[in-house]
């Protein structure tokens, strides 16, 4: 398909504004934000329609940028301004392999939006999968209002939507007005925006045009509401066909802030009679200053997300609200008159969270046990004409611990010969989401932030990498990484099982130089380095394997996801799910067990982790259990997964400190711990020791001198910590080695 302009008419939105498309009009969805008139959404209560409809990108999902119609009740609704003639668009099927597709969509059009007439419906092999194509149908004369409507989605099958083109209606013999400012047409209904300083006169010269082919344009009437402020100078009695004349306005405001008026303009075409144009003039260069909002509550509240609203004053007509976010303490810094801000920048110490008219949002970078300081600012007008109350309102929120349930465990006992059997029946089956899904689900709901610029970033878990992007999101430059590869699957091949799907098992990593340098080899510590990307390593390890090595930051979440599908899956439809050894293919040698236990302890789970698993069980209905319970790990051998009988936690030979210091071994259990914390450790020789124990601030909260033995274990006490996570520094005479650990309530 040969991709057509984006935009036939262009708005100057400092001149004019409109709540509707403007006729004509074309979009080939470039971005996700939807254009002026265009509102997308989902019916509740039909069929799978959990999420809003999305978007295509880029070498993403196989299909160029388009909208993403991906659940039954999916809709895109076009609002047109004035009398629409034909509509065209181009439609595709999408992921289905080549097989016909199957589904329903209905194009339907409206006068008031909300009763609808079917303009086309299209169903199974009336869709192409093989190439966009593309559809016209006629608007009628009253229609307003366009909507695709996803009438039934069948499983695993999408519909692209693209190039909406809509045409003027054909040119007519009677009369037909039309108002030019400018350069901008200012359709009957919509908003035209000027500025000029208090006692001072702007002239605004409304170009008015009679497209009619065979009639006169009668002016019957020209009337102001605000005649003092908005002054009608002059204005046409008639205009011949295919003519235009001006109307004269005056704009003198008498104060600072917004003055309005709407003009009323009585004329003869049978469809516009009267003509309204909306003016909004700011005295001064700057709108009137709203209110701070009464109050900010939140609702909703999660471990990955909370809802906040802000409401108890009467906003003004045009009121918009900036929202300040802040981790652990409270922003600082107010945003500047006449500058137009965008989610993801920062003011003073704090980031955008949001802007806009809502009087609520839901978060992102939202993590357990964690307090937000939230600052909200109201402020009326937009671009240079923003004016903002620099007073905030403000609150704080604290996320919860973990959305576990409390009886989730209750059933499972660590001393039991069947613990293994009765993990995995925990945790499978579950609720299967589709990998091809993992966009619109866990990247733009939990993985994502906002940036400078408009922009959004994901970050590759394995090397830290940035990927910064316009939206929508695609898959090329970022992939969806099997923790535990394809290949080690007992299933490998077939795309259809859980355990392809399973967003316990998936990450975001890059591309080319993660996920393809990493491929189906096993996770390890580098001694010879290969090769390196960021905080990425591929080399060979002690024994001369290649392996690869995550950043330190996620070396316990992937051990975590690998015991996890290995408790999952082992047994289901007589299946092993053990670590492999050989792994297969070029990979003659085994995935080392005591390294991911190693990484496990020494990468402790944190707020983020919480947060993922809880959003995932709200998706999957199913948790990773090694989140939950650090010390499972210890009762399972992965290479045959079967019971280990431990009185402590496990600690194996093979995690050792550089061997130029002093400490051999370092770990902490239990993790996360409730009133103590013992710290195990093994020295080459005795020596005395210290701690140091930091909350995610930087700020000490406890500090102790001590003797250490050879082998010893110093229990501290935290019971007087505040729920959160922690860093604990234990140093020697020649060595620091920190690590992380959660502390429950």
């Amino acid at each position: 398909m040969k991709k057509i302009s984006i935009l036939a008419f262009v708005l100057l939105l400092s001149a004019s504004a409109i709540s509707q498309a403007p006729v004509p009009f074309s979009w080939a969805f470039p971005n996700t934000t939807l254009p002026t008139g265009f509102t997308m959404g989902l019916t509740s209560g039909t069929g799978n329609a959990t999420y809003l409809p999305g978007f295509y990108a880029s070498n993403g999902n196989t299909a160029a940028p388009s909208f993403k119609l991906s659940g039954t009740g999916h809709w895109l609704i076009i609002n047109v301004a004035a009398q629409a003639g034909e509509i065209s668009y181009y439609l595709k099927g999408q992921n289905v392999g080549g097989a016909p597709y199957q589904g329903t969509i209905d194009i339907e059009l409206s006068d008031n939006g909300t009763t609808w007439t079917s303009a086309r419906t299209l169903t199974n092999t009336a869709i192409s999968t093989t190439a966009y194509t593309q559809y016209k149908d006629t608007c009628l004369t009253t229609t307003r209002f366009i909507r695709f409507y996803y009438t039934n989605k069948v499983s695993g099958v999408n519909l692209s939507l693209d190039d909406i083109e809509i045409g003027a209606p054909l040119a007519k013999p009677e009369a037909e007005i039309n108002a030019v400012i400018g350069v901008d047409t200012v359709f009957s209904g919509s908003k035209h925006y000027t500025s000029e300083t208090v006692g001072n006169t702007r002239r605004i010269n409304v170009i008015i045009e009679n497209q009619g082919t065979d009639s006169t344009l009668n002016i019957t009437s020209v009337v102001s509401s605000n005649a003092t402020e908005f002054t009608v100078v002059s204005f046409p009695s008639s205009i011949v066909k295919l003519a235009s004349d001006t109307i004269k306005i005056d704009f003198t405001p008498s104060a600072a802030g917004a003055r309005l008026s709407t003009l009323t303009i009585g004329n003869n075409d049978s469809t516009e009679n009267p003509y309204l144009i909306d003016f909004i003039g700011y005295g001064n260069g700057l709108a009137t200053e709203p209110s701070t909002p009464a109050s900010v509550t939140f609702s909703d509240i999660k471990t990955y997300k909370y809802k906040t609203t802000f409401a108890g004053t009467t906003p003004l007509t045009d009121e918009s609200y900036l929202v300040l976010f802040k981790n652990g303490s409270a922003p600082t810094g107010v945003p500047t008159d006449g500058v137009e801000y965008s989610a993801g920048e920062s003011i003073g110490n704090a980031k955008i969270a949001y802007v806009g008219k809502n009087l609520d949002y839901l978060s992102k970078e939202t993590y357990a046990n964690s307090t937000y300081h939230i600052a909200v600012f109201a402020y009326s007008g937009f671009g240079s004409y923003c004016n903002y109350n620099s007073t905030a309102r403000t609150n704080t929120i604290t996320t919860p611990v973990t959305m576990q349930a409390a009886a989730h465990y209750s059933t499972l006992s660590s001393t039991a010969t069947s613990f293994v059997t009765d993990l995995s029946a925990l945790t499978n089956p579950h609720v299967l989401r589709f990998y091809s899904d993992f966009d619109d689900t866990y990247i733009n709901e939990f993985a994502v932030r906002d940036t400078t610029n408009g922009d959004k970033v994901v970050t590759c878990v394995y090397t830290g990498d940035e990927y910064i992007y316009s939206p929508p999101f695609n898959f090329s430059y970022i992939s969806r990484e099997h923790s535990y590869p394809q290949s080690w699957m007992a299933t490998y091949g077939d795309q259809t099982k859980p355990e392809y799907n399973d967003y316990h098992n998936l990450y975001p990593t890059n591309q080319n130089n993660a996920n393809a340098v990493r491929s189906n080899k096993p996770l390890g510590e580098v001694v010879t380095v290969i090769s390196t990307f960021k905080d990425g390593t591929y080399g060979l390890d002690s024994r001369g394997k290649q392996v690869y090595e995550p950043r330190d930051d996620h070396k316990g979440n992937a051990a975590r996801a690998i015991f996890y599908m290995c408790a999952a899956y082992n047994g289901v439809a007589g299946n092993s799910w053990v670590l492999p050894d050989p792994i297969g293919g070029f990979v003659n040698y085994s995935q080392e067990q005591d390294i991911l236990k190693k990484w496990h302890w020494q990468d402790p789970v944190d707020g983020k982790e919480i947060a993922r698993n809880d959003y995932i069980e709200s998706l999957q209905n199913n948790r990773n259990p090694f989140i939950d319970s650090m010390n499972y790990v210890c009762y399972i051998d992965f290479t045959d997964m079967t019971k280990e009988a431990v009185t402590m936690p496990c600690l194996t030979n093979t995690i050792s400190i550089e061997e130029n210091t002093n400490l051999l071994k370092l770990m902490a259990y239990p993790n996360p711990a409730h009133n103590e914390l013992n710290v195990v450790f093994q020295l080459k020789s005795e020596e005395r020791l210290s701690y140091v124990i930091t909350n995610t601030l930087g700020q000490t909260i406890l500090t102790n001198g001590f003797y250490g033995l050879n082998s010893d274990m110093k229990t501290i006490d935290i019971s007087n910590l505040s729920a959160g996570v922690y860093n604990l520094v234990l140093r020697g005479e020649n060595f620091s080695k920190a690590l992380k650990f959660v502390k429950k309530q």
